[in-house]
């Protein structure tokens, strides 16, 4: 029906998964960072959290689809298991051979804990993954903690993750469950979109689906946010309904007028919008989806099992996951404040006749012409560098070969041809591994040559080894030479991910705080007494291998200082910058570009 009309290749605003239409905002990329983080560091637990609707499952998803090819996870889709039933379940899916009749848990833990064992020793990481983690019953709650004591003396074997609705938070603080609390070490909180990823976000689905010029007003997209708290499952249902709306009253531009009636009628009330725009969030999430399912507008709930995700599903059914391919096994930091957008304006009278939209139809109302939509404004043509810069297609490499190059500027020896690990024999070396997602910013911030992955319009897909980049233009490695690209063409072919290598404390343990070993505290204070850190305290002098409240308060400021989060424990995040601010040697940087 509307796709036609406003020249859409399909509906765009389908709540039926589709990868091509995956959006990811700020805070949805600092969570899936989180998620990827935890999985290849190890140890304690991981907990993501958000309100119905906000997009935790979509942010499991791409962690699923980006994890390296050295880390298995089990999916627990499922939680409503007794002990036993979760720990069949767990060796089930890592494909550790169990008879049916055993029942003891003890022997299940043997067997996953041998499992485990041979596991690291090829060295590949275990991951179990528990979604809808807030309908776990107490006991099976300390089951899982207890599984986090399969360890060597140096490593978990086991890295959890928990993922559920607000009320996980409330259950993992009450006083029986301090233990699982206290091994928390990474959490991330979704919060809905803000005013402006609303905006982006519509805009961001519509592109895909074929059309770039302006559907929704300004005021529209505000008003949008504004009835749907900005929950993305929310946003679809209503764009669904408005370009419906535009459609059979024949307008090219959604305005506030369609998105009121399409409220209403998505309401099933009369009432006028400003009351029923109080609703909390969740009720509207009810209301919305039991009309759209009403209507037939859902589609075969069926679909998104074989699907990659959008960004807005997180369906709270055990199988809100697909399964990943490879190494997957199938089963099933808190927020950053978000930025406000414009003030939303005060809601129109309400009419005096509410007609459902069809209706209008029959008797269309005359409208005037709507102004010619403003052409599309085409990016200029790339600035040419002094020497023509080689196509990009020649600065991408293999895994293999990229990573050899990145070994080099460390001088350590790169992983053998046949290993499946990216950053195999790193950490015997004295250096620590890191995969994730950010910006030009965050590599700036980093400071360290890295590899980027990169995809061209051609299909061709590797690595690129950057190893400078300025305000403008990066400097990428391609054969026995160097080239510089400037970053807007370069953005075209990257999507954030990138592998890079940073050095621990001696030793190598990344997060020194209370109870660290002696030697990591004094590293600690010495290194930050490089930086100019204060380090006496109101207490007097105290030993330099104890972790005492002044230390933690000289991390606090020097995480301050360089917009790191204040927890006063140093991390791998705070050790990369303390590396950076201290100027310590044996570290290669980039090079400064134009």
């Amino acid at each position: 029906m509307y796709p036609e009309y406003f020249g859409l290749k399909e509906a765009s605003f389908s709540i039926t998964p589709d990868p091509r239409y995956l959006y990811l905002s700020h805070q949805h990329q600092e969570a899936l960072a989180h998620l990827l983080y935890g999985a290849t560091e190890g140890g304690g637990f991981v907990l993501l959290t958000g309100e119905v609707g906000t997009g935790k499952t979509t942010v499991c998803r791409a962690f699923l689809e980006q994890l390296p090819d050295f880390v298995d996870v089990a999916l627990v889709l499922n939680p409503a298991l007794t002990v036993q039933e979760l720990l069949h379940t767990v060796c089930d899916e890592l494909g550790i051979d169990i008879p049916a009749d055993v029942g003891s848990s003890r022997v299940l833990v043997d067997r996953l804990n041998h499992y485990l064992l041979q596991a690291h020793a090829k060295g590949r990481h275990s991951v179990l993954l528990i979604d809808e983690a807030q309908n776990l019953s107490p006991s099976v709650l300390e089951q899982i903690r207890l599984l986090t004591n399969l360890e060597t003396h140096r490593h978990k074997l086991l890295q959890i993750f928990l993922v559920g609705q607000p009320e996980l938070r409330d259950v993992l603080q009450q006083p029986g469950l301090r233990q699982l609390a206290q091994r928390i070490t990474a959490r991330y909180h979704l919060r809905p979109l803000s005013s402006a990823e609303t905006g982006d976000y519509i805009r961001h689905r519509l592109a895909v689906a074929g059309v770039s010029r302006r559907l929704f007003k300004p005021a529209a997209l505000r008003r949008i946010h504004h009835l749907t708290g900005g929950i993305p499952r929310l946003i679809n249902i209503l764009c669904d309904r408005t370009l419906l709306g535009a459609y059979v009253t024949q307008r090219k531009i959604v305005d506030n007028r369609i998105v009121n009636r399409a409220f209403r009628e998505l309401s099933g009330e009369h009432a006028t919008l400003k009351r029923r725009s109080r609703l909390h969030p969740s009720w509207l999430i009810l209301l919305f989806t039991i009309l759209a399912t009403g209507a037939g507008r859902l589609g075969d709930n069926n679909d998104w099992k074989v699907k990659l995700p959008t960004l807005t599903q997180d369906q709270p059914k055990p199988d809100a996951i697909p399964d990943k391919k490879g190494p997957i096994i199938r089963t099933g930091s808190d927020t950053l404040a978000e930025t406000g957008g414009p003030a939303t304006p005060p809601p129109p009278p309400p009419e005096p006749v509410s007609q459902p939209v069809a209706q209008v139809a029959a008797e269309p109302i005359p409208i005037p012409a709507e102004p010619a939509a403003a052409p599309t404004i085409q990016p200029g043509p790339e600035i040419a560098s002094p020497a023509s810069p080689p196509p990009i297609e020649e600065a991408i490499m293999d895994r293999q070969t990229a990573m050899a190059r990145l070994a080099a500027h460390w001088e350590i020896s790169p992983p053998p041809p046949e290993s499946t690990n990216p950053c195999g024999l790193t950490e015997q070396q004295g250096v620590r591994c890191r995969q994730g997602r950010g910006s030009w910013d965050d590599i700036r911030a980093y400071d360290r040559p890295m590899l980027i992955e990169l995809s061209t319009e051609t299909g061709k897909k590797g690595y690129g080894v950057l190893v400078g980049i300025g305000p403008t233009r990066a400097l990428l490695e391609t054969g026995s030479a160097q080239t510089e690209l400037p970053l807007r063409q370069l953005k075209r072919y990257w999507k954030g991910r990138f592998i890079m290598l940073w050095r621990p404390p001696p030793g190598g343990d990344t997060l020194v705080g209370p109870g660290s070993p002696a030697a990591y505290v004094d590293w600690l204070r010495r290194t930050l007494a490089r930086t100019g850190a204060r380090l006496d305290g109101d207490e007097g002098s105290t030993s330099p291998t104890l972790f005492d409240p002044a230390l933690s308060r000289a991390v606090r400021a020097f995480q301050q200082r360089h917009g790191l989060k204040m927890d006063g424990l140093a991390g791998p995040e705070t050790l990369i910058q303390l590396n950076n601010a201290a100027n310590l040697p044996n570290i290669p940087r980039l090079e400064k570009t134009g």
